[in-house]
């Protein structure tokens, strides 16, 4: 079993944990040479990418062929005489496929949000009045945003970069937010608050939908390093300057 730091096939196969040098590294440390009788290694077809097959074949001397995109067709491949059927070797990234994909996406932002709802309601149960729903569910709406609704909604949200698709999404919230809470039209009261959430708001959304680059079929390794050249710096300009904006916020209401 090859070692891919915990990333799925595709991915690792374009960071290189799923690669020439690990499968080589792999046959060599298992001895499988001793193991099988025949000299032929199926591997997944998403992990093509990072394996160079005459290269094994030159320096293992197995031969590499490449097996189907699901391991539920495993089996069936295998009967047939290691031969895919060319509906085997299509990739569907549909609604259902979008979807299923949320749910890893949510994990870790959802798991942030437990821990920092947790510090809020200790500090506001010590006497700093820092939690309430009110000022919490701008954030969880980002969160959904960028992990959930982006990945569902992709083909049909304008624009071609994940990080645009989040934060045109999260601004949109962030504008619902502030006329919801009457802090639109801005009034010297009102506006350094409207614009934490139009600059944090977006800014989650923006990062976390940025994020799903790496479980889609629409996307290359240079267009997403190309995506974060330009929306990180954006994204985390936002972020820190509407972190500012909450700090004033905050310190005005103690």
């Amino acid at each position: 079993m090859l070692d891919t730091k915990g990333i799925n096939v595709w991915c690792a196969a374009g960071k290189g944990t799923f690669g020439t040098e690990e499968l080589v590294h792999r046959i060599e440390a298992t001895g499988l040479s001793h193991v099988v009788s025949h000299r032929t290694v199926i591997l997944p077809q998403l992990g093509a990418p990072g394996v160079a097959a005459h290269e094994v074949t030159k320096r293992a001397h197995f031969k590499v062929i490449y097996g189907p995109v699901k391991a539920a067709d495993i089996k069936e491949f295998l009967q047939a005489g290691i031969k895919a059927t060319p509906d085997m070797r299509r990739v569907r990234f549909g609604l259902r496929e979008r979807f299923v994909l949320t749910a890893m996406e949510l994990t870790n932002p959802f798991k942030y949000l437990v821990i920092v709802t947790a510090v809020l309601w200790v500090l506001s149960f010590l006497g700093l009045r820092l939690f309430s729903w009110g000022a919490l569910y701008p954030y969880l709406g980002a969160i959904l945003i960028g992990g959930f609704f982006v990945p569902v909604l992709l083909p049909w949200i304008p624009g071609r970069a994940f990080a645009w698709k989040g934060w045109l999404l999260g601004m949109l919230w962030a504008a619902f937010v502030n006329i919801y809470q009457g802090l639109l039209p801005p009034t010297p009261n009102t506006w350094q608050q409207a614009a934490v959430h139009f600059l944090l708001v977006p800014a989650i959304s923006a990062f976390l939908a940025m994020g799903f680059t790496g479980s889609s079929t629409y996307t290359s390794l240079s267009g997403v390093l190309k995506e974060m050249r330009y929306a990180m710096p954006a994204i985390l300009a936002s972020a820190s300057i509407g972190i500012v904006f909450l700090a004033v916020v905050l310190i005005r209401a103690l």
